[in-house]
């Protein structure tokens, strides 16, 4: 956890000089520029009085205002909305954390024998680096469209999994997980009111991860070599609003909710078990789930510079998916009721170019 505290306190850091320093830049692009310089009106310490000219001349009639000033350089007070641009590519670079940010469930309702397992649970961590690059374009005025990829870099993480046994003493062990994930998204959104606009998309979520070097092992031999592996691929529908204020041209924040109440999925988990005077067993389940949730919430904060955007975003995601389906237990079809819930949070900052 001291090393989770420092890196998030140096990305921090990183974040809040950066926007420090762009906001102050930000200041000096918001100011207008100076007036030219305009030939000095001489002095008339200097001059010799003409007697000619009579003492009382005649009043000089007042100018008038002419309809069209005259321009002296200063730059027109905009009067449309900011411009559109066509696409704006960008990098999003953050860090990913959650404890017991993933969960597999499995209760295995068959007739039970001795030693038999009846009920098993793995929550894992999920901490990384996240890295994802986005184009969002513009379609029409209204009308824009976003595709962007994903991927973990995993760091370290632990995993706590327990056994409930029929007639026997329960088990639990650690292991030392694995992670890869992938993401590729594509959307759309259409604003049908000022600074509210809609999104429809779809994401395709692709999530594995491998259990190795178990340890803390409690009725289980020691050592073993035991492994265990879970991988899912999810084909996400979602829709949702996103809200977006402009104080001015150069900066924008963004805030969205989006999800979607079915979740189509594969599931696939497989173990081997070899408990302490016990044969060894293995579970092996494979299922195509569709009962389950996503939901996604995310804010962003940018500003521009001429065709360059700098910003930080924070997102947070929960994907949940279930089925009861005849699971492999002991190389026995056996009813099973799984659960598989994965959640994170996600802080960083992004970095873009304007076309």
């Amino acid at each position: 956890m001291k090393t989770i505290r420092v890196f998030l306190t140096v990305i921090t850091a990183i974040i809040g000089v950066s926007l420090t320093s762009a906001m102050a830049q930000d200041s000096q692009w918001g100011q207008q520029a100076t007036s030219p310089n305009f030939p000095a009106v001489p002095a008339n310490h200097n001059l010799k009085r003409n007697n000619s000219i009579p003492a009382h001349r005649p009043a000089m009639p007042s100018p008038s205002v002419s309809p069209n000033p005259v321009n002296y350089g200063f730059p027109p007070i905009p009067t449309m909305g900011c411009k559109t641009t066509s696409s704006d590519p960008s990098v999003y670079l953050g860090y990913l954390y959650k404890d017991h940010g993933g969960g597999i469930q499995m209760l295995f309702n068959g007739p039970a024998t001795v030693g038999q397992v009846t009920f098993t649970r793995n929550d894992f961590d999920l901490q990384g680096i996240w890295l994802e690059f986005a184009l969002p374009m513009t379609i029409q005025e209204n009308m824009s469209a976003l595709i962007s990829g994903s991927h973990l870099f995993g760091l370290q993480s632990t995993a706590a999994q327990s056994y409930t046994l029929s007639n026997s003493p329960s088990a639990a062990r650690n292991w030392n997980p694995d992670i890869q994930w992938w993401e590729v998204n594509a959307a759309g959104s259409y604003q049908f009111i000022p600074s509210v606009s809609g999104i429809l998309g779809f994401r395709w979520s692709s999530f594995a991860v491998t259990f190795n070097n178990p340890s803390n092992q409690l009725d289980f031999p020691v050592p073993n070599t035991n492994q265990a592996s879970l991988t899912t691929n999810a084909y996400i529908p979602y829709s949702g609003l996103m809200i977006e204020t402009q104080p001015d041209c150069r900066s924008a924040l963004k805030i969205g909710a989006y999800g979607c109440p079915f979740l189509p999925a594969d599931f696939l988990y497989s173990e081997n078990l070899t408990f302490i005077n016990q044969q060894s067993t293995s579970i092996s389940a494979k299922a195509n789930m569709g009962t389950g949730y996503f939901a996604e919430g995310v804010s962003e904060y940018s500003m521009r510079r001429d065709s360059f955007i700098m910003g930080a975003f924070a997102r947070f995601s929960v994907l949940h998916v279930e089925r009861s389906i005849g699971v492999a237990l002991a190389g026995v079809n056996t009813p099973t009721d799984i659960t598989f819930e994965r959640r994170n949070w996600i802080f960083g900052g992004k970095i873009g170019y304007s076309f």
